[in-house]
């Protein structure tokens, strides 16, 4: 018996609507840019990540530079202790710039490995990666660079033990405008995570993470972003470093190289220079 074309007909006009329907639910669970924005969030690839991200990596840069502006007090501060520790410090930083310069050549050893297409990445997860090497092989070789200039100025600048007591101030003063960036830094990063926390149990950020997008069928992620994870461990250094001095800090332990420095600076009144992330 063969149907009946009317049926028919109907039956395919409520299938075709059916499935319209079905596709513009799944299409208007995906966030447009202005319904992000209304969250204050923006794509950052495959994850969802909020824009007030950006005001912390400004001011983790210039967390990074006072950072590298303290690192080179300490250096000059040690170079005056002694003969011994001048050459001391010629030697380590000798070892620093020789282990960054292998570090460089094993991320660029690593970049090269990337397959890619037409000279880039041949996906979003690779390209991702493949920028985060770039950023950490160009943030050695900045450290390199600075490393580099100072060592070139220690073996030009004759010793001379007078120079303590400028060496001394100068690292007070780096410190004390450390300190305060951090808390700045600190009072930036906790801020974002808390709206991160926030926005994760917020029931339409939800239904976004939940959905699939693109032809991979891929679910989005809600930050925070790995530059801010960078940040982060940045802020930790710095607060290590400036807790050490203060009476009845507690600093969270540190890496083995970060004990020498608070050590050394206990006993000697100096510290072992170390390099921001």
């Amino acid at each position: 018996m063969r149907p009946n074309p009317k049926s028919r007909a109907a039956g395919l006009l409520i299938g075709w609507m059916l499935l319209g329907t079905a596709i513009g639910t799944r299409a208007g669970e995906v966030p447009s840019d202005r319904a992000l924005d209304e969250k204050g969030l923006e794509r950052a690839g495959a994850i969802l990540v909020l824009r007030a991200e950006s005001e912390v990596h400004a001011k983790a840069e210039d967390v990074r530079r006072l950072f590298a502006q303290w690192d080179h007090a300490v250096a000059q501060q040690r170079a005056t202790l002694s003969e011994k520790e001048y050459q001391d410090t010629i030697k380590e930083l000798t070892a620093e710039i020789n282990q960054m310069r292998a570090e460089i050549n094993a991320a660029t050893q690593n970049m090269n490995r990337i397959p890619k297409r037409r000279g880039y990445p041949v996906n979003s997860l690779l390209a991702e990666q493949y920028q985060e090497l770039s950023y950490y092989r160009n943030q050695l070789q900045m450290e390199v660079n600075q490393r580099t200039a100072f060592l070139n100025q220690l073996k030009r600048r004759p010793f001379d033990p007078k120079d303590r007591i400028k060496a001394d101030a100068e690292v007070r003063n780096r410190e004390e405008a450390l300190h305060r960036g951090a808390l700045e830094l600190r009072k930036l990063v906790d801020g974002v995570h808390a709206r991160y926390a926030a926005l994760a149990q917020d029931p339409q950020v939800k239904k976004w993470l939940d959905t699939p997008e693109g032809p991979a069928g891929v679910k989005p992620k809600l930050g925070p972003s790995r530059a801010l994870l960078r940040d982060e461990k940045l802020l930790e250094r710095a607060e290590r470093v400036t807790a050490a001095d203060e009476p009845g800090a507690t600093p969270t332990k540190p890496s083995r190289k970060g004990r020498r420095t608070i050590k050394t600076r206990r006993s000697a009144g100096v510290a072992r220079p170390a390099s921001p992330s």
